[in-house]
């Protein structure tokens, strides 16, 4: 039943117009109130939140070394089929960028090429 509020929640929130979506939510409280049923609230909250959770986790994202190659790694992700909003700064990568969405990662980093050999040299 929880499953069942959450999903509608998150129909709800997808609508753009949003005294449509707060209607809804004052419904569905009006409605567990009315059932007895208002302990449910804070479970759904909990499945929310780790919807949500998922939802960032699993949205794409851009790495870059440094702040001035943000647009040029946005452009080049794109092309490559990820496309994101913005390009966060990672100071790990010492030059280029990193795109990353679900499971699959485009490294166009010198990070990766320096472990690399980093790696055949010690072992």
């Amino acid at each position: 039943m929880i499953d069942e509020y959450t999903r509608l929640l998150e129909a709800t929130a997808e609508i753009e117009d949003k005294a449509v979506s707060d209607a809804a939510v004052t419904k569905l409280i009006m409605h567990l109130k009315s059932a007895g049923r208002m302990k449910m609230l804070p479970q759904i909250a909990r499945e929310l939140k780790k919807v949500a959770a998922r939802r960032h986790a699993l949205r794409p994202t851009v790495e870059v070394a440094h702040r001035k190659e943000s647009e040029a790694a946005l452009r080049a992700a794109a092309h490559e089929g990820i496309v994101a909003a913005h390009a966060s700064v990672n100071p790990a990568l010492i030059h280029g960028w990193r795109a990353k969405s679900g499971d699959r990662l485009v490294d166009r980093s010198a990070k990766r090429a320096l472990l690399t050999i980093y790696q055949k040299v010690t072992v």
